[in-house]
């Protein structure tokens, strides 16, 4: 195809494909603006819906906190399909990352193609591109069986060529991650529970108030805040919040993406996996903390939208992982997960906006050859989010030292070597926001920026498996080329958003 951009079928055939990337809890942060005929951008999604809010505003703050980093992550996964959207109608994209920090903030990436001829994509480009329709989250039990090392060496190679680091953890690191884990999501829960003004349904926050199932404010219009501008905001000059109170915010901020939405963002219940049998799972709890499902006990027959059939104990019927004797009303299900998770770290050389959205290219190229060698993965990135949080509040990086999640595992040594404590002690926040991240493992050999933790493995008993897929909203797609400018929408004969 020439001209990719010559009428709205063209465009969404171009960028449907980006729709279908990995975004944190589900929010799609992008959006695109076609201005040439040979040149489209992906821009930060500034609207004023739940998962959005001015995060280009904080992109460039020397401390973010941890949505605009991870938002950038999300739109570098969908650059990374567009890429290959573009290469499969025989396009060489031409990429330039953060073109304008200062002028225009929001504008993440600027993508310019060859229109005049075209070329056959590469058997491999073809490969990653019919992935992407077969990727999905999985945050259900995985195989005892070990991914081969050979696919994990491949994962390596795919992230490493966007030039992100990805790398297994093994022994002492997975077992203190899986831990680490466990407890930022107990402080999380928690977090509802502490300080003035907190009712087990919301916070007042900066003489706001936000409600964990998207409630108004008084004398608001019920749009939900996105918090990216409510409490720390360095772009305002505000003075930054309490450890506490941002960790709050935060829960609040979770609670708003996560349980079900009709407007095709946020991650559905179907969507959670169901509850660990054991401590330390390798699932992130999106609970937030619950028993229970929100409309009150469960019946006995299902939860998080799966049929539930109770078994005896270990009788290795429904993959034998089964946890329950019985179906009690009140109880909820439980699974036994993969004895030994396998558990990859994405790493970047430095940690600037640009830097993240390398790191979701890598990421993203990552899973689509895992999922086309049979593998599925979810993520486990909590503890960069509180590490990220402690930083906002004092980007000194004195609070991460007090940690209350970290106090509980001090096996493994914190760093002593020369350059970890030239990176604490350095003049700029980007090195110090990369040394508070790394801390989280403890010592370790080495020294880039932890960005993304992955955990992998062969997707098992798939016949009880709900639908993991999650819903996807309209894109935001505005064509500039045209005075005024114009939304373009999907046309009738499309393909709905899957």
């Amino acid at each position: 195809m020439l001209k990719p951009f010559a009428d709205a079928p063209g465009i969404y055939r171009v960028i449907e494909p980006a729709l279908r990337a990995p975004s944190v809890c589900n929010t799609q942060p992008w959006s695109f603006r076609i201005v040439a005929d040979d040149r489209i951008e992906l821009r930060a999604n500034v609207g004023n819906g739940p998962g959005r809010g001015r995060w280009d505003l904080l992109l460039h703050s020397p401390a973010p906190g941890p949505w605009p980093r991870e938002y950038a992550i999300s739109c570098g996964a969908a650059l990374m399909n567009l890429r290959l959207a573009f290469r499969v109608l025989g396009h060489d994209p031409v990429i330039t990352l953060v073109p304008d920090p200062v002028d225009d903030p929001g504008l993440l990436a600027s993508v310019e193609i060859m229109v005049g001829r075209t070329h056959k994509p590469g058997s491999l480009e073809q490969e990653l591109y019919d992935a992407i329709w077969q990727r999905h989250t999985d945050r259900w039990p995985f195989s005892d069986t070990p991914v081969r090392p050979g696919i994990l060496v491949e994962m390596e190679r795919a992230a490493a060529h966007e030039h992100g680091w990805l790398r297994v953890l093994h022994g002492p690191f997975s077992r203190r991650w899986l831990k680490v884990a466990a407890d930022a999501d107990a402080a999380i829960a928690a977090a509802r529970d502490r300080g003035n003004g907190m009712n087990g349904g919301g916070a007042v926050r900066d003489g706001r108030h936000s409600t964990a199932d998207g409630g108004a404010p008084d004398g608001g219009n019920g749009a939900p805040d996105d918090g990216m501008s409510v409490t720390g905001d360095d772009t305002a000059g505000a003075a930054p919040a309490t450890y506490e109170a941002l960790l709050r915010q935060f829960r609040d901020e979770l609670a708003q993406r996560t349980g079900g939405s009709d407007s095709g963002h946020g991650i559905p219940r179907t969507a959670f996996g169901p509850r660990p049998a054991t401590a330390h799972p390798p699932v992130r709890d999106f609970t937030l903390g619950g028993t229970e499902p929100a409309g009150g006990e469960w019946d006995g027959t299902e939860w998080n939208g799966v049929e539930w059939v109770a078994e005896p104990r270990g009788n290795g019927q429904n993959g034998g992982t089964a946890e329950r004797d019985d179906a009690r009303p009140g109880d909820v299900p439980r699974e036994r997960f993969e004895r030994h998770p396998q558990l990859m770290m994405l790493f970047t050389d430095r940690d600037e906006p640009a830097d993240w959205l390398r790191a979701g290219q890598a990421l993203q190229r990552a899973l689509l050859t895992a999922t086309s060698l049979g593998v599925s993965a979810s993520f486990l990135t909590q503890p960069l989010e509180l590490a990220d949080l402690a930083f906002r509040c004092d980007s000194q990086d004195g609070r991460l030292r007090r940690l209350p999640f970290l106090e509980s595992h001090p096996g493994l040594p914190l760093h002593r070597r020369a350059a970890d404590a030239s990176q604490r002690r350095s003049s700029s926040a980007v090195e110090r926001r990369g040394y508070a991240r790394r801390h989280l493992l403890g010592a370790t050999p080495w020294l880039e920026v932890p960005q993304m933790v992955i955990r992998v493995g062969y997707p098992e008993n798939q016949a009880g498996k709900p639908d993991i897929s999650t819903p996807r909203q309209e894109p935001d797609i505005i064509d500039a080329r045209s005075a005024p400018p114009v939304r373009v929408t999907r046309p009738r004969s499309g393909p709905a958003p899957r």
